[in-house]
């Protein structure tokens, strides 16, 4: 860990969730969830609820599934309405809650009803990475465009402005193309489009060449290198004002502007190749796991705060060697980390780690490391034998 990450954990604020009580959520009826500070594992079989979990942290930050769920899909099957109500540690004790019914979802923060959900989310930062989440890795380009952008904003809260006018001159020109407006017209919004958009392609390639050095620093966890970059033209201010009127006509054919920085595309490298293609599914979720290590350190830097993590089934297609390894990385980092395994998964001894099991009985402490295995093997075992006994 370089100097600089160190002196950014010394002045931040960490956030930890110390307790979550669920009501009506998904398959959940009645259940409290009580966490350490460090790291938590959650272990069970498949579809005991384990993701469900994390993903009501998720919601109190964000009054929303990262699993873009509708409200009715999270409702328990024949009630009404889901609780959730979380005691955190931010400087003190801290109370969210969530109330949730068909077609809306209301935040309390101590008590009160909260308007602005991103004043939560940046409070109290949140960052997942799960399979049914955000697809950094093999996902559509515009997902890690919108991944970038998103911690652009976070971490440079004045490019947010450029980013709000950028978009609303994209649309007026393509509004005006449509309506085959004269080009005094047209070239105002593009003027707007290009004194918008340099200060975000600026900010962007600084915090690419930021998450690059953070990287560096997680090879060890994904023994080759990996990196980002942005494929974007050479934006000159001239050059980009030229190209705009030259492409007046093809753009008004099109319906909209293919040129700019809402196209530009972000590449994720693994050993100097697109990781979707040169990386296996070990290597990729090694690499996932980097890129929140990164991103936390930005929190840290820009935002003086270490925000929860929250990793789900973050050891699938790892072998034994690598679990440990990530296991011994999150150990080192100053968040806390909440993340869920499979049943039967081996939690190495050294590892220090609040390891719970999730069953049909709901969570129960799991005191003796070495009966890890066992335990979670039992309960598939028993999951299974009532699935026959219903079929």
């Amino acid at each position: 860990m370089t100097e600089a990450v160190i002196n950014h954990f010394q002045l931040a604020t960490p956030l930890s969730v110390r307790e979550v009580k669920l009501s009506h959520l998904r398959c959940h009826q009645d259940l409290t969830w009580a966490c350490d500070a460090g790291m938590n594992l959650v272990i069970g079989a498949n579809g005991c609820g384990k993701t469900t979990l994390l993903e009501s942290v998720y919601m109190m930050a964000h009054g929303r599934s990262f699993r873009q769920a509708r409200d009715p899909f999270l409702l328990r099957h024949g009630e009404q309405r889901f609780m959730i109500h979380g005691q955190w540690q931010r400087f003190g004790p801290m109370h969210l809650s969530v109330a949730g019914r068909r077609g809306q979802t209301t935040i309390r923060l101590q008590g009160r009803d909260i308007q602005r959900r991103k004043d939560v989310s940046e409070s109290f930062p949140v960052l997942v990475d799960a399979p049914q989440g955000r697809r950094l890795l093999d996902g559509a380009p515009g997902e890690r465009r919108r991944w970038l952008d998103a911690l652009v904003m976070t971490c440079f809260v004045s490019v947010r402005t450029h980013y709000h006018h950028y978009m609303r001159a994209l649309m007026q020109r393509s509004r005006l193309l449509r309506q085959r407006a004269g080009a005094d017209e047209l070239k105002v919004w593009e003027q707007q489009i290009v004194y918008h958009g340099e200060p975000i392609v600026a900010m962007r390639q600084r915090l690419i060449d930021e998450l690059n050095v953070l990287l560096v620093d997680e090879q060890a966890l994904t023994e080759y290198p990996v990196s980002l970059e942005m494929s974007m033209s050479d934006y000159q201010r001239q050059d980009w004002l030229d190209r705009l009127v030259d492409k007046r006509e093809e753009d008004r054919r099109a319906g909209s502007l293919r040129y700019g920085p809402h196209s530009d595309i972000v590449h994720i490298h693994f050993q100097q190749r697109e990781i979707r293609s040169a990386g296996s599914r070990g290597q990729q979720r090694l690499a996932a796991i980097a890129l929140k290590m990164a991103e936390c350190g930005l929190w840290m830097r820009y935002r003086r705060l270490i925000p929860v993590l929250l990793l789900d089934d973050c050891l699938e297609a790892l072998d034994s060697e690598r679990q440990c390894r990530v296991l011994e990385r999150l150990q080192k980092s100053h968040a806390q980390v909440l993340m869920t395994a499979p049943a039967g998964i081996t939690v190495p001894t050294h590892i220090n780690m609040n390891v719970q099991v999730l069953s049909e009985q709901g969570l129960s402490a799991l005191n003796d490391r070495n009966t890890t295995t066992a335990m979670a093997s039992t309960v598939a075992v028993e999951q299974a034998i009532k699935l026959e006994e219903a079929a």
